[in-house]
C-alpha cells in the first residue's frame, strides 16, 4: 500500500497502537515518548510531539519531541516553547479540541516571527500540523500533535485528525487520572507544611497567587485585611510596591528559579509586617511515574510575622539585648542607623572600618530575622 494512502484498516491500526501506548504510559507501564513516536512513524516526513504547558506561569511541565534533531528539541524547551505563536490559539480554547493548523491557524499567519523562521522552517519546512488539546487545570494545556511538510497536508490533515479523534477518550482519561493523583500529592504537601507552622500565620500559594490552603491565623489576617487580603482566591499584600515584588518572587519560585527575595517588610496603619517566602520541596518523579505528564505544581509557603509583637521603643534600644541577643556594639550600630546615618557614616562615628560595620549589620539581620536595612528600621521604630 502506498505510504500516502490512509484507508480504514490503516487508520484503525495506527489508532489502536496510539491508544495502547497512551494507556500503557498512563499506568506507568510504558514511556510517553512512545505516543508521539508512533504518530511520527505513521506519517513519513513528520515529527510528533507531546507537551504540557502551564500558560499562567509560562512553564513547560513536560516535553517529548520525536523524530527531531536534539538541538531543535533543546532549543524548543529552552526558548521557542515560550514564544510559540500557536500558544495563543490553544490557550483561547476552553475544552478538548482537535484540528488541523491549515484550517484553524495556518503557520503562514505568523510568517515573520522568530519561531517560524528560526525553528520551524529549518526542520524540513514542517509548517503544517494537526493537534489535540486537553485541558489540565486552569490554563494548563496538554497537547498531542504532529508536524509535517505543507505539501503533505492535503493527505495528512484528514488522517491525523481522524486518528486523534479516535484516541481522544484515552488521552482524556489519562489526564483526568493524573489530575486526581496530582491533587492528592499536592494536598499532602500543603497539609504537612501548615501543620509544621502553627505558631504564625501561614498559607500556601501557587505562582499566580492562588491560595491552596491557610491556617487559622492566616485566615484571620485575610478577614482583617490589615496586611494581606484574599481577593477571589488570590492573595495580595496591602502595600502595592511590596506586593509587586511579592508577585515577582512567587513567579520565580514557581518556575524553580532562584530569587533574591526571601523576606519582605512593610508597614501599614496597623503595624509592621514581615513576609517570608519559601518554595516547598518537590521530589523528582521516577521514570514511569503516572504524574510525569501532569506533574504536581510548585507550591510556595508564605509566612507572615507581625513585627509589632517584637517592636522596640526607639529611645530604649537597650531592650534589644534580651529580645534578640544583640551585643552592645551591635546596639550602638543600630542607634546610629536609626539617626539616619549611612553605614559609612556610622562606621566613622563608631571608630570601626566599613567592612566591620557591614559584617556587624549582617549579624544583626540574622539575629532579628530581617534581610534588608529597611526591614530592620521597621522593626526598631514605632509607627510614625
Amino acid at each position: 500500500m502506498p505510504l500516502d494512502v490512509y484507508e480504514e484498516d490503516r487508520l484503525s491500526v495506527i489508532s489502536q497502537n496510539v491508544a495502547a501506548a497512551i494507556d500503557a504510559a498512563t499506568f506507568g507501564e510504558g514511556s510517553w515518548d512512545r505516543v508521539p513516536a508512533i504518530l511520527s512513524d505513521a506519517f513519513p516526513g513528520s515529527w510528533g510531539g507531546l507537551a504540557n504547558m502551564n500558560f499562567p506561569e509560562n512553564r513547560l511541565n513536560f516535553l517529548s519531541l520525536q523524530n527531531m534533531e536534539p538541538a531543535f528539541v533543546t532549543a524548543y524547551a529552552e526558548h521557542f516553547a515560550h514564544i510559540n505563536p500557536w500558544n495563543a490559539y490553544w490557550r483561547s480554547l476552553k475544552g478538548t479540541t482537535i484540528g488541523a493548523s491549515e484550517e484553524v491557524a495556518p503557520a503562514r499567519s505568523f510568517i515573520n516571527t522568530e519561531f517560524y523562521n528560526d525553528w520551524l522552517l529549518p526542520q524540513g519546512r514542517t509548517i503544517a500540523a494537526a493537534g489535540m488539546k486537553i485541558v489540565g487545570e486552569g490554563d494548563e494545556v496538554a497537547n498531542l500533535l504532529m508536524h509535517y511538510p505543507l505539501s503533505k497536508s492535503g493527505v495528512y490533515d484528514r488522517a491525523a485528525v481522524e486518528i486523534l479523534a479516535r484516541v481522544r477518550g484515552n488521552f482524556e482519561r489519562s489526564i483526568n487520572l493524573a489530575r486526581l493523583l496530582r491533587s492528592d500529592v499536592e494536598t499532602a504537601v500543603v497539609k504537612a507544611a501548615l501543620v509544621e507552622r502553627s505558631r504564625c500565620a501561614a498559607f500556601v500559594v501557587t505562582g499566580d497567587r492562588r491560595i491552596r490552603d491557610a491556617n487559622s491565623l492566616a485566615e484571620h489576617l485575610f478577614v482583617a485585611g490589615q496586611c494581606v487580603t484574599n481577593r477571589h482566591g488570590r492573595c495580595h499584600l496591602a502595600d502595592a510596591t511590596v506586593d509587586a515584588r511579592f508577585a515577582a518572587a512567587l513567579s520565580l519560585l514557581s518556575q524553580g528559579k532562584p530569587t533574591p527575595v526571601s523576606r519582605l517588610g512593610f508597614r501599614t496603619a496597623a503595624g509592621a509586617w514581615q513576609v517570608s517566602l519559601a518554595a516547598l520541596p518537590t521530589s523528582p518523579l521516577p521514570v514511569g511515574s503516572r504524574l510525569i505528564l501532569l506533574p504536581p505544581e510548585r507550591l510556595i509557603l508564605v509566612q507572615i510575622l507581625e513585627l509589632g509583637s517584637k517592636r522596640v521603643n526607639a529611645g530604649d534600644l537597650a531592650s534589644l539585648a534580651p529580645a534578640f541577643g544583640l551585643t552592645p556594639s551591635e546596639i550602638a550600630l543600630c542607634r546610629r542607623l536609626l539617626l539616619g546615618e549611612s553605614v559609612t557614616d556610622a562606621a566613622e562615628r563608631l571608630g570601626i572600618t566599613q567592612e566591620t560595620a557591614r559584617t556587624r549589620l549582617k549579624t544583626i539581620f540574622q539575629k532579628t530575622g530581617t534581610s534588608r536595612q529597611a526591614e530592620l528600621m521597621l522593626l526598631l521604630v514605632g509607627a510614625s
